[in-house]
């Protein structure tokens, strides 16, 4: 188990092996004293172990004298949404995000709804390490209340900045599989709501992901492929866990990837506003970098995680940021990832343009692009890039330019590879992108062979 107890956003670990009760009880007491006073709002995922670990963590910041206003199963974009309309002093989200079931974990959010950023995270990791927390008496302890139907306060303002009579009018269908999780309720009522004709397959909560696994991806995605596909429905809307993704399916069945909908939107966004600053993470597809700068704009890449994304985005006042995975965060809302008004926004484009998604998205090339991960012990990992910084860019072919803004990036003549450590699994990741399939292919495989050494000759 590694040393930190954050990794890329928030806390994520396997239920019962590396998180427990006690240390949701300790993180609660934790920002407690991090907070010294106040309101926080706590919701979870579906998650079979959602319910004891709000629970736990709840009653560590109640006995710290923090007001606790808990808002049952919710998408984590929702209760980072509502952190800052409801004017709490911080959110709380249970959840591991798109991980397995056996994940539960901790995300924490600002009062602005942006997510802690590292420096936050360290100090509130450093006062959990310590042990040394608030206590109050019996008549100073918090308070605890419920929240009724918070969701609607949210759908209500995506509403509203949403041109509904020009979705309306195309009486589009939509298929919606929130694979288990936290926008069961959510996007079905979302989309009757602006007018959508709508279907939903896995729409049911359940912690275990019986439909599928809780990443939504072109592997995972099957069945909603098929449903798009067999109903004539104009769009797929898939998302994760606890929903802070979002991944779209064209009329013809395409999974569409993250960073090509970014190069949609913001191609429609700068065009508007002639020129801005879009921001993405180091691995998306160049395609992006292309399309925002034949459209007058700039690109600027971050590390991985949508608090880093966030972050940058309030730095250069952009119009537009998010990561391949499906995240996609609108500033002139809010500063989370933020899938709901996103799709909305892809509606629109379709009514206002009187074109299929497919037809709009065959608008940005697609490059090929392989992943792969190698499992390593989080304590070998810094060891193992420590060597792959050194032994990587010599094993490669046509070298141009090597990055460290996350993991190692190296640029080649004909495409590129980032090799990165999972912040939230023991694994090292690998991805590569080139303008041909035998290429992108021929680049992981090299890639993954130095890798794989250097891992097999780290010692933990």
């Amino acid at each position: 188990m590694s040393d930190r107890l954050f990794g890329t956003t928030g806390v994520r670990k396997v239920y019962g092996e590396e998180i427990s009760l006690d240390m949701a009880l300790e993180l609660g007491k934790a920002l407690g004293t991090y907070l010294k006073k106040g309101n926080v709002l706590l919701a979870r995922d579906a998650r079979t172990t959602g319910a004891m670990v709000a629970d736990a963590f709840s009653a560590g910041l109640l006995s710290t004298g923090i007001n606790v206003h808990r808002a049952g199963v919710i998408p984590t974009p929702t209760l980072a949404f509502l952190t800052r309309h409801l004017r709490m002093d911080t959110g709380v989200m249970i959840t591991a995000s798109h991980n397995p079931p056996e994940y539960t974990g901790i995300k924490f959010w600002k009062s602005d709804s942006m997510g802690y950023t590292q420096d936050m995270e360290t100090e509130l990791e450093e006062i959990y390490q310590s042990h040394d927390f608030n206590s109050v008496g019996w008549d100073d302890l918090g308070e605890e209340t419920s929240l009724d139907s918070p969701e609607w306060i949210h759908i209500q303002e995506i509403v509203k900045r949403t041109n509904v009579d020009a979705i309306r009018q195309r009486d589009f269908r939509v298929v919606v599989d929130p694979g288990n999780g936290a926008a069961c309720v959510f996007t079905p009522y979302l989309m009757r709501e602006i007018g959508c004709r709508v279907t939903s397959i896995n729409g049911q909560l359940d912690g275990h992901f019986p439909g599928r696994e809780s990443e939504p991806d072109e592997d995972t995605l099957g069945d909603l492929i098929k449903m798009v596909k067999s109903s004539g429905a104009d769009l797929g809307i898939a998302h994760d866990g606890d929903a802070d993704r979002v991944v779209f399916v064209t009329e013809q069945g395409d999974v569409i990837r993250g960073d090509r909908t970014i190069a949609l939107l913001a191609r429609e966004f700068l065009q508007r506003k002639k020129g801005g600053v879009v921001v993405t993470t180091v691995d998306s597809s160049k395609v992006l970098d292309e399309t925002v700068k034949a459209s007058g704009g700039q690109t600027i890449r971050t590390p991985v995680g949508d608090i880093q994304v966030a972050v940058k985005m309030k730095e250069k006042d952009a119009l537009l940021g998010g990561e391949a995975c499906g995240v996609f965060i609108h500033p002139d809302f809010h500063l989370a990832p933020e899938p709901f008004l996103t799709s909305c926004r892809i509606l629109e484009m379709m009514a206002s343009r009187g074109k299929a998604f497919g037809e709009l998205i065959s608008e940005i090339p697609v490059y090929p692009l392989k992943k792969t991960k190698l499992k390593c012990p989080d304590a070998k990992k810094r060891v193992v890039m420590g060597r792959l910084a050194e032994t990587l860019p010599d094993e490669m072919d046509d070298v141009t330019d090597v990055l460290t803004v996350d993991g190692l990036g190296i640029s080649l003549r004909d495409g590129w590879v980032l090799v990165r450590p999972s912040g939230t699994e023991p694994v090292i990741r690998i991805t590569c992108e080139a303008q041909s399939e035998e290429r992108a292919q021929s680049i992981l495989e090299d890639a993954k062979e130095v890798v794989q050494k250097a891992i097999d000759e780290v010692r933990e």
